[in-house]
């Protein structure tokens, strides 16, 4: 890997970390944080999100007139699979002490149902984005979009303690 290649993956990465660091808006308000904060780091992380995107994914002005608005679409579509990825991780928090058989059956299909329908959310959008990006362009967004969810997922997961 050349030094510019390096710097570039480097910067990648610490944009990445940022948008971890803000934290889910549900560890927020176990700490107490007020609502009108925990909506503010939702729309900070988003920014964040936006800001990855678009240093990552040069688009000619044409290209970004069409593609930016089906992006919202996309993020409000996957701000609803986040609330239901932190309710599958609320609910494995208020039964970590005492999981049942039930409940740890449950919280195993539950997520299996939303990883399914991650994937469905990234299907769905392809022609949608195929319509106003070449190809090439198009791979590449999914690979930004990958990097992130498979950061994210990593920090989640060292968060969350195996079940006993």
């Amino acid at each position: 890997m050349n030094i510019a290649r390096f710097l570039h993956l480097r910067r990648f990465l610490t944009l990445v970390a940022m948008l971890l660091a803000v934290g889910s808006p549900a560890a927020l308000l176990a700490e107490g944080q007020p609502e009108r904060t925990l909506k503010q780091t939702e729309s900070n992380a988003n920014q964040d999100r936006r800001r990855l995107v678009a240093e990552y994914l040069p688009l000619t002005q044409t290209e970004a007139h069409s593609f930016w608005p089906i992006y919202e679409l996309f993020m409000k579509e996957t701000a609803q699979l986040v609330d239901r990825r932190q309710a599958i991780v609320a609910r494995l928090g208020e039964n970590y002490d005492e999981m049942t058989d039930e409940v740890a059956m449950e919280l195993t299909k539950e997520t299996i149902e939303y990883q399914e329908a991650r994937l469905k959310l990234l299907k769905t959008f392809l022609p949608k984005y195929e319509k106003v990006l070449p190809p090439k362009k198009l791979a590449r967004y999914y690979q930004i979009e990958s990097r992130i969810r498979a950061a994210v997922d990593a920090e989640i997961a060292k968060r969350i303690p195996l079940i006993k």
